[in-house]
């Protein structure tokens, strides 16, 4: 089927567009957290461990919830965590200490814990086998126009009201819970995803399984992802002088240019086959997130992230249809699964990128992409096509 045909199924729209509110909030605060952190007394050190919670949480809950998910429904996982959205952006508006933003960035965690994997195992309740890879592209097209839309008013907001930024997140969970309450229908569990203890799988087993370096990938572009997270600002700060007007234009392009590409990699995934693209996917990764530390301006440093997130934009959909095709249990649990290994990269990235920057802001790009290199190694050698 084409995109076109499975965007008309009433069901994904109403996923994709919880997913798109989601975006479009957590985008809205990706610009502006870590010049507002800063205003409470947060060194580099913290803007690193905040990122770092924020994967953490979500490496040990995604799973659970997605497990949860498949026990009470998806709908109830996602109206409880856009509840939860709403919470951790309120807390953040009216944040008087640092502490206070941990604590915020904690519940946005769990939150998104529940939502992410929620609306991937719905949209592959909603589709064929057949369909799936372009269904899963479609996911991170909407996430990236959620991306576009959200950082900008992030920027925008952030040089006129930083607080105001956070209440208009909030206003958009708010929405969000309505649009899922009113319009999202529960999918009939298909038979291949029913409760038998036979196919159901620990998670213990699916790690040592043969698709451990298939989850591995979305682990190492996560790695590199939160690296950046975790030193742009600052990194883009002292080098070019940049403000957080300057890094919502940057995570805006990164917006763009990851739903082009996700448009690219859904066509592409169908014709080549989900190693090949994971393969090419990494690489590409890597060669981009370690050119960062040459760019000397604009033109330079918006190249780097195009070839970084062409990489990321082959790899995730890659995985996550690869994984909900071959891996055997309940696909909320699976999802979570996949949504684990990515969080762990988001975990370790910003500890091991806010590290090398204290030493040497270029060792950053250097030792995260070779990292990444020696996984790409690796992966080319065992899976093959």
């Amino acid at each position: 089927m084409s995109f076109k045909e499975i965007i008309k199924k009433k069901d994904i729209q109403s996923t994709l567009l919880t997913l798109l509110f989601t975006s479009i909030g957590f985008g809205v605060i990706l610009p502006i957290l870590p010049f507002y952190s800063e205003t409470f007394g947060a060194t580099a050190f913290d803007l690193g461990m905040l990122t770092a919670l924020f994967a953490f949480i979500s490496l040990v809950l995604s799973p659970v919830i997605g497990k949860i998910s498949d026990k009470v429904g998806r709908k109830k996982v996602l109206m409880a965590g856009t509840i939860g959205f709403m919470i951790s952006y309120l807390m953040f508006a009216f944040a008087n200490s640092l502490q206070m933003l941990f604590v915020a960035r904690a519940i946005e965690a769990v939150a998104a814990a529940g939502i992410f994997p929620a609306c991937a195992s719905l949209i592959s309740d909603f589709t064929t086998e057949e369909e799936r890879g372009k269904a899963m592209a479609m996911v991170g097209m909407t996430f990236s126009l959620g991306f576009i839309m959200g950082p900008a008013l992030g920027g925008l907001a952030g040089v006129i009201s930083i607080k105001g930024a956070f209440f208009v997140a909030a206003a958009l969970s708010a929405i969000n819970f309505f649009s899922v309450f009113f319009q999202l229908k529960e999918p009939k569990e298909k038979e291949e995803s029913k409760d038998i203890p036979s196919k159901e799988l620990s998670l213990l087993q699916h790690i040592k399984s043969p698709l451990l370096l298939v989850f591995m990938a979305g682990t190492m572009t996560a790695f590199l992802i939160g690296g950046l997270q975790a030193v742009l600002a600052l990194y883009t700060q002292e080098k070019f002088g940049f403000g957080a007007s300057e890094v919502g234009i940057i995570f805006t392009a990164i917006g763009i240019l990851i739903m082009v590409f996700q448009f690219i990699s859904g066509n592409l995934v169908g014709k080549y086959g989900e190693v090949r693209m994971i393969q090419v996917g990494v690489l590409f990764s890597t060669i981009g997130f370690f050119t960062l530390a040459f760019a000397d301006g604009w033109a330079r440093l918006l190249l780097s992230l195009s070839v970084l997130v062409m990489g990321n934009a082959f790899v995730f959909p890659s995985v996550s249809s690869y994984v909900s095709k071959k891996a055997q249990g309940k696909r909320g649990a699976v999802m979570g699964l996949i949504a684990s290994f990515q969080s762990f990269g988001q975990f370790v990235g910003p500890l091991f990128a806010g590290f090398l920057y204290h030493v040497n802001p270029a060792y950053t790009f250097y030792g995260l992409g070779a990292v990444t290199f020696v996984y790409f190694i690796i992966f080319s050698a065992v899976e093959k096509p």
